[in-house]
């Protein structure tokens, strides 16, 4: 297993600490870097390869929306996953619009950090299962459409797809799960985004909850 390369951007440096100290009992996973902010950060990822980047919304200086508008607008390949507490889900919302991989609680046990780690390295989603039910409710607009209003239904080969999607898997992980080569995910994937008018697969994991949660209910998400 190759070893997954990190970098950590929080302006609190007690808890950094307590992540480094972690990570370095954690097999498979170093931590590359640790900055206070995000001002240094494209300069940092120029020299140094990392492929998951944890990031704090709430920050002096340039804050995490900030961070991850630059690296939108750079193109930058690392996967990142948004450090974060409850409330504030408006910004959460819009880390996940600008193309975080998912979020973690800052709180989450030690293990769930590791799989979120994990899942965005391997090309997947992580949403907090602590928190996913406060996220769904308080998200109130631009929702991708109900599965009844669907111009174009999803097929039952996307269901599968977006199943996993929100389990955390990656293209790869779908492939072998399905028995379908990885350019066929990636097809399937599309279809889904396109479908749902989602911008990223993480859009599209939080669409599928709103639906298993409205059926639970009776009524549509």
């Amino acid at each position: 297993m190759d070893t997954i390369r990190v970098v950590i951007v929080d302006d609190h440096p007690l808890f950094r600490q307590g992540v480094r100290l972690f990570l370095q009992t954690v097999d498979a996973i170093e931590l590359v870097g640790e900055l206070d902010d995000g001002t240094e950060l494209l300069e940092f990822l120029g020299n140094e390869a990392a492929d998951v980047l944890l990031l704090d919304l709430q920050m002096p200086g340039t804050d995490g929306l900030e961070v991850l508008q630059t690296l939108q607008e750079n193109a930058v390949a690392v996967k990142v996953l948004i450090l974060t507490s409850f409330g504030g889900w408006e910004r959460v919302h819009k880390a996940l619009q600008l193309g975080a991989a998912g979020y973690v609680m800052k709180d989450a046990p030690p293990e769930e950090l590791v799989a979120a780690i994990q899942a965005a390295a391997a090309g997947g989603t992580y949403l907090s299962a602590a928190a996913v039910q406060q996220m769904l409710s308080q998200i109130s607009t631009t929702k991708p459409p109900s599965a009844a209003s669907l111009i174009e239904p999803l097929t039952k080969r996307e269901e599968e797809v977006l199943a996993l999607i929100v389990q955390g898997l990656g293209n790869k992980q779908i492939a072998g799960h399905l028995y379908l080569t990885e350019a066929t995910v990636k097809t399937h994937v599309a279809n889904i985004l396109q479908k749902l008018g989602a911008k990223t697969r993480t859009q599209a994991a939080l669409w599928a909850m709103g639906q298993s949660r409205g059926e639970q209910r009776g009524v549509n998400p």
